[in-house]
């Protein structure tokens, strides 16, 4: 569970990220039993059969960077190469994405949080993080992982 700071947030910034994902034929669902927990149904634009689900758990929103990770379904397991995609810094052997948007990323580059790549708190970051996810997809998407 996170702060009551951090839930009016993400519930003030949602409608956005429903908003944006809903046109790229995506969804958006909050976790029944913790309102840190959102899943994301997202869809590369060339290939618009494929389909993943990204996990995304905040521990201070907007402060602090989320965990991004893909899984097999609501609900499910992170460590099925399949639910991955197969793009530039998303490991699916590893079961992370070594990016500048997920906390995962920033565990692995402590230098982000001082340099270029710093975390912004400003604006709708949930809805950064999601156009991120949808740009990589659109632009950089090889397959399904194995």
């Amino acid at each position: 569970m996170i702060d009551t700071e951090s839930r009016l947030n993400l519930e003030r910034d949602r409608a956005e990220v429903h908003a944006y994902l809903s046109e790229r034929g995506g969804g958006i669902a909050c976790d029944i039993g913790d309102d840190a927990v959102y899943w994301l149904g997202v869809v590369p634009r060339a290939q618009p059969a494929e389909r993943f689900t990204a996990r995304v758990i905040w521990t201070a929103y907007p402060w602090r960077p989320a965990s991004v990770k893909f899984c097999d379904g609501i609900a499910g397991r992170v460590d099925a190469g399949h639910a991955w995609p197969q793009l530039p810094g998303y490991r699916h052997g590893s079961w992370d994405i070594c990016k500048p948007f997920t906390a995962e990323g920033y565990a692995l580059h402590p230098e982000w949080a001082t340099d270029t790549n710093a975390w912004r708190t400003e604006g709708n970051p949930f809805l950064w993080v999601v156009q991120t996810l949808q740009r990589d997809l659109d632009a950089d998407f090889a397959g399904r992982g194995a």
